[in-house]
């Protein structure tokens, strides 16, 4: 549909209200996304971001590169920016991988009838170590884009260091075409843990509107146009608690505007501008500081890690216990508390071996979270250039100190269904609490004398075989801190054998 005259005003009104300001003022609100059209021809300069499809599903949002030389001819491929996470990357980096997919530009809501889509060729580059960012490059070539009337956006030349406005354009899977947020901008001082990544250097928004299938938004300078950065995710809604303990953003920083718990992240993509020589992506170029690179593989890369705090100096701390491979011979390493220190090139191992890699390392004694700091190397003599820093693939652990009070004890409800009685837990899934259970023969089962570790974890709840029942359950409360709760013992009955 069309968005009302009312509506632009509104949206005029709220763009304009954006004013230079100092630290001791607060950030303006900013206004609610706005639906794009482009019927008119009106916003064509925007016709280069489009929707990524995956097994024709929509998937994330990419933009255009303009890769043009001085003399504006376009003589090389096409490529789009988007996250690496849209390309399916579990960890680490890529190169010259082959994708299946496609992207749809011109994808206003009142122009999607006729709208052309392009094959993705390949991934050219894309990582996830300390990173979210990929270069895709398309089977079509620019100049046939160009003609096509698809307008591509340029990179900005610097990342951005101070506050400033930007348009974030993207096409989240709520809305049917792309759709506008305009709001601030700033650079981030505090490291955020976003599941397989740990981002030291990026930027954050507050804008409004952001919802899935928005990742791979382009970030615009409201001034220039360019593309500052490339968006990642969101915090937005997060309570301080789970904000802090599982993102690690703790401290409260009083030079950002933007609250961390209503803020979007985008990575800065200004260090690409180097990787292109004569309108093609160049991972080798002099100035590009992409490689070197090195894939990583590890089971234990997908969240921080929590373990119990040594309850004295007796005991022994919890060590890392991380097996990974690497397409590198060797590796180097170290632990901190400052992810910043991942990039600083002092206190890394020596050279070890890559082959049945594992770091069995103590983490530490005190509560609160660690990094562990990972380099590929081809040799012993290879150092932690820029390049290989930029890379660095950074895990994360938690030690915690046990509660003194016990969590409730678990409640579920029993929902039967064909051949199967669900045993629901919770609404939601939870990353704080979950039940261990237990399901054994009646009059066989003793609940109080069960190890625990014969116990499996669920989340929102699991099913039992019909046929199976009358089965007698065991079940206990777990918290992220380690407490538990009392055992319960119920007897689980399929209704008609009641």
């Amino acid at each position: 549909m069309h968005i009302k005259t009312a509506a632009l005003a509104a949206f005029t009104l709220a763009t304009l209200a954006f004013t230079p300001y100092t630290l001791s003022q607060q950030a303006p609100e900013s206004p609610n996304a706005v639906l794009l059209n482009n019927k008119e021809g009106g916003n064509s300069k925007w016709n280069g971001i489009g929707s990524m499809f995956r097994n024709a599903n929509r998937h994330c949002t990419a933009s255009l590169l303009d890769t043009r030389s001085v003399s504006r001819t376009a003589t090389g491929p096409a490529y789009i920016l988007t996250n690496a996470h849209c390309v399916s990357l579990v960890s680490g980096a890529l190169a010259n991988a082959p994708y299946e997919g496609q992207v749809q530009f011109n994808y206003f809501h009142d122009t999607l009838e006729g709208a052309k889509r392009y094959d993705i060729n390949k991934v050219s580059w894309a990582s996830l170590a300390s990173s979210d960012v990929a270069i895709l490059e398309l089977k079509t070539p620019l100049n046939t884009l160009l003609k096509d009337g698809i307008t591509p956006l340029k990179l900005a030349a610097y990342a951005p260091t101070k506050p400033g406005l930007v348009h974030v354009i993207g096409a989240p899977a709520i809305a049917p075409g792309l759709r506008l947020s305009t709001c601030t901008q700033e650079p981030a001082k505090t490291p955020i843990i976003k599941s397989i990544s740990v981002l030291t250097h990026y930027l954050q928004q507050d804008c409004k509107g952001i919802a899935p299938g928005s990742s791979g938004s382009p970030v615009l300078d409201a001034t220039t146009g360019e593309i500052t950065g490339v968006l990642s995710g969101t915090t937005y809604g997060l309570s301080p608690d789970d904000l802090c303990f599982w993102h690690g953003v703790c401290d409260g920083n009083k030079t950002s505007f933007i609250a961390y718990d209503q803020a979007t992240q985008s990575l800065p993509v200004d260090f690409l501008s180097y990787c292109f020589t004569h309108e093609r992506f160049n991972i080798d170029a002099q100035r590009c500081t992409l490689k070197p690179n090195f894939n990583f593989k590890s089971e234990r890369n997908a969240d921080v890690a929590l373990h119990r705090k040594p309850a004295d100096h007796h005991e022994k701390g919890p060590t890392w216990g991380v097996d990974f491979s690497m397409s590198t011979p060797f590796y180097r390493f170290k632990a901190v508390r400052d992810a910043h220190a991942c990039y600083a090139s002092d206190h890394y191992s020596g050279t070890l071996s890559s082959t049945n890699a594992r770091i069995d390392a103590e983490i530490g004694r005190e509560e609160g979270l660690y990094y562990l700091c990972l380099l590929g190397v081809e040799s012993a003599e290879q150092r932690p250039s820029t390049g290989l820093r930029r890379n660095t693939q950074i895990l994360t652990a938690r030690l915690v100190e046990p509660a003194a009070t016990p969590p409730q004890e678990p409640t579920f409800v029993l929902e039967p269904f064909g051949y199967y009685l669900g045993v629901k837990l919770r609404e939601e899934l939870s990353r704080s609490i979950w039940t261990q259970y237990y399901v054994g023969p009646p009059g066989e089962t003793d609940c109080s004398k069960i190890d625990r570790q014969m116990y499996k974890r669920a989340d929102t709840g699991f099913v039992v075989r019909a046929d199976s029942l009358p089965r007698t359950l065991c079940s206990y409360t777990e918290s992220r801190d380690f407490s538990t709760s009392n055992v319960r013992t119920d007897l689980l009955e399929y209704p008609d054998q009641r």
